[in-house]
């Protein structure tokens, strides 16, 4: 395969204070897709077929849609992929736009409408701080109020100071004091605690859980989504567990 060339614009997304961007490229490995929330870079994937990489862009896309994002056409595809090239949906040449921020400066931020009712807290455990920015802002978004840790200590210490609706877990972080402990080591200490007996936990996951750590969420009672696929089911089986509607629902 040719040597990588430059990224093509696929979609764009504006909501929330932030403009969210779908990429691709040929590279020498692949097809690569990325996806960047704002400047940050929020995933990149490679894929040896061009179909699949269109198909999970347009995946990735229709659930951003569905949770209140909106398309700019103007950065929309002009051409369909050249039969056997790059997994387009952009001429080539055309220019990525850089991201923008909220008119006020305050990117990422969103209000639930005075209706709302009380927000429920929600705790994101997860060691990448782009995946934190993104779930601050989606949780927001739709309601929540949101409180962050990056590690196991810091989920441990955020449980032990204040009140949490739910808890959205990574599984697999680095442990700081290198003794190999990851998400479940959280899971289980809120088991092991009458207090948080009914505490909803919602593991999301870039890697799809072995058999071992499988049995380990199902025993301790945590549904399980995969990134990014999982967004919106995941935001769907937190309203039903804290019993919270969208702004705007009501």
């Amino acid at each position: 395969m040719a040597a990588a060339d430059e990224p093509a614009l696929l979609w764009c997304l504006r909501g929330h204070g932030r403009d969210i961007r779908c990429l691709r490229r040929v590279t020498p490995a692949g097809f690569e897709l990325s996806v960047l929330w704002g400047d940050e870079l929020f995933l990149t994937e490679t894929y040896h077929d061009a179909a699949r990489l269109l198909a999970r862009a347009g995946e990735f896309r229709s659930t951003l849609e569905a949770r209140g994002w909106v398309r700019l056409p103007q950065y929309e595809a002009a051409t369909a992929p050249a039969p056997g090239g790059s997994a387009g949906g952009t001429e080539e040449g055309t220019p990525v736009p850089a991201a923008t921020g909220a008119p006020d400066g305050r990117a990422g931020e969103a209000h639930a409408s005075p209706d709302a009712g009380p927000q429920p807290t929600v705790l994101v455990v997860d060691d990448e701080a782009a995946v934190r920015s993104f779930l601050r802002a989606y949780l927001k978004a739709a309601g929540y109020a949101v409180c962050e840790a990056g590690d196991v200590d810091s989920a441990l210490s955020a449980l032990d100071e204040r009140h949490v609706d739910a808890v959205v877990l990574d599984v697999r972080m680095p442990d700081p004091r290198g003794w190999g402990r990851s998400g479940l080591e959280v899971l289980a200490f809120i088991r092991l605690h009458g207090v948080f007996a009914e505490l909803p936990v919602l593991i999301l996951t870039g890697h799809p859980l072995d058999r071992e750590e499988h049995n380990m969420a199902r025993r301790h009672w945590a549904d399980v989504f995969l990134k990014p696929d999982g967004y919106r089911q995941l935001l769907d089986r937190l309203d039903q567990l804290t019993g919270h509607q969208e702004p705007g629902t009501h």
